[in-house]
């Protein structure tokens, strides 16, 4: 079992819809559930299509930054290899 957990969060991945407030409440609401999670445990999200204005999350990634995160370190700082 986890000691701390470092942030809780949510993948939405659906083409037309974002991460909206519904996935933000359950996400709180369940949070506590996960052992190793406090109050102030940093809420993240991961979507296809964009997070809903004014959620007070952490952080949250799109396809984009996901694909970036996997690039290798020497195509992160040039064009070379990026098709």
């Amino acid at each position: 079992m986890a000691r701390q957990v470092h942030f809780v969060g949510w993948v939405k991945w659906l083409e037309t819809q974002p991460f909206g407030r519904d996935e933000y409440d359950a996400l709180v609401r369940d949070m506590l559930a996960v052992p190793g999670t406090a109050p102030d445990t940093p809420l993240v999200a991961i979507s296809r299509c964009g997070v809903a204005d004014d959620l007070p999350l952490t952080a949250h990634w799109g396809p984009e930054d996901l694909v970036r995160a996997w690039q290798p370190r020497w195509s992160r700082s040039s064009n070379v290899g990026v098709a």
